[in-house]
């Protein structure tokens, strides 16, 4: 460890803070040396961020952010297009932080940053999202806000006053986020997008269910040992997954329809599972400007959901499949 660089040590918690909230990581950072609260300069060349350019820009940004996130379609689009930006801001806040040093490390730096400010993006987008899908009303979304900007500010200022706790508490983040619902909050957002880009091109496609020579290879495999698979009807979409009993919190899948009632087929941990979607009962089936949603609830009387694109099959033919009970 001595023949590291200190910057190293803050890496991993500025690339968490980027992921969360990119505009507020920079404006922190390019504040920061024009206050008397650290004499000591910032590593790397993050002391370059404090332009009055720059942070007029990144004002800028974060007040667009922090109005973008009040509506769900705006946010929806916001956190798309910023799927792009987080991974090169974070490897290029790394390269500011890495400056000269080696180029291998450099490298190495900028694409560890660049793939945790991806990560850190998505699992804080994607519980927005399931939020969203779910139609929660609570916590309200300027909590939400709130609890990040805190959060965010708490990593940037331990970044420069105390790395090494910075570290610990974005490995700690990092690890929690991987272990418990982060990937279903990745997954979620992810299928979000899928959604947006569904209600951008749905006047070119048809709203249908896709036969069974369209389906993946796996979701073909998955259903090989079921007898009503082979039948002639069978067919299926993309769909999404909301607390269906069996599944991961959110998954993604396809529902197919194979004579009987219709299975939700999703890649398990080892290989693909399914859920068979009968036993629950049909509460509702729903159209919105970005998706379908069918409202479900188990014999437990837990609630569960399932969503389908809008270029997916049309609110009668999934009537006509989930029949209300």
């Amino acid at each position: 460890m001595d023949g590291l660089p200190p910057e190293l040590i803050v890496l991993l918690p500025l690339a968490v803070a980027a992921g969360i909230d990119l505009s507020l990581t920079l404006l922190f950072l390019g504040a920061a040396p024009t206050t008397s609260w650290w004499a000591q300069p910032l590593p790397g060349a993050l002391g370059d961020l404090d332009s009055p350019g720059v942070l007029i820009m990144v004002g800028t940004f974060y007040l667009l952010e922090f109005s973008a996130e009040r509506y769900a379609t705006s946010r929806l689009v916001w956190n798309a297009f910023h799927a792009v930006i987080r991974p090169v801001a974070g490897a290029l806040l790394a390269l500011l932080l890495l400056d000269g040093e080696p180029l291998w490390l450099v490298i190495l730096g900028a694409g560890a940053a660049g793939a945790v400010a991806s990560f850190a993006h998505a699992v804080r987008s994607g519980g927005a999202i399931v939020r969203w899908l779910g139609s929660a009303t609570s916590p309200h979304v300027l909590l939400v806000s709130l609890l990040e900007d805190v959060l965010v500010l708490g990593l940037a200022v331990l970044s420069i006053d105390a790395p090494w706790y910075a570290l610990g508490v974005a490995a700690l983040l990092v690890l929690v986020a991987a272990t418990t619902a982060g990937l279903a909050h990745a997954r979620a957002f992810a299928f979000a997008v899928r959604l947006a880009v569904a209600r951008v091109s749905q006047t070119l496609t048809q709203r249908r269910w896709l036969g069974p020579e369209e389906l993946p290879e796996w979701v073909r495999r998955a259903l090989e040992g079921d007898a009503l698979a082979p039948g002639g009807a069978l067919r299926g979409s993309r769909a999404g997954a909301h607390r269906l009993p069996g599944a991961p919190r959110f998954a993604t899948g396809w529902v197919v329809v194979r004579g009987g009632s219709p299975l939700f087929v999703y890649r398990g941990r080892k290989a693909p599972a399914s859920v068979d979607l009968g036993p629950l009962v049909t509460e509702a089936v729903i159209e919105t400007a970005y998706f379908r949603r069918i409202d479900l609830r188990t014999k437990s009387g837990a609630s569960a959901r399932v969503f389908f694109g809008v270029n997916g099959p049309s609110e009668a033919s999934l009537r006509a499949e989930f029949v209300l009970g």
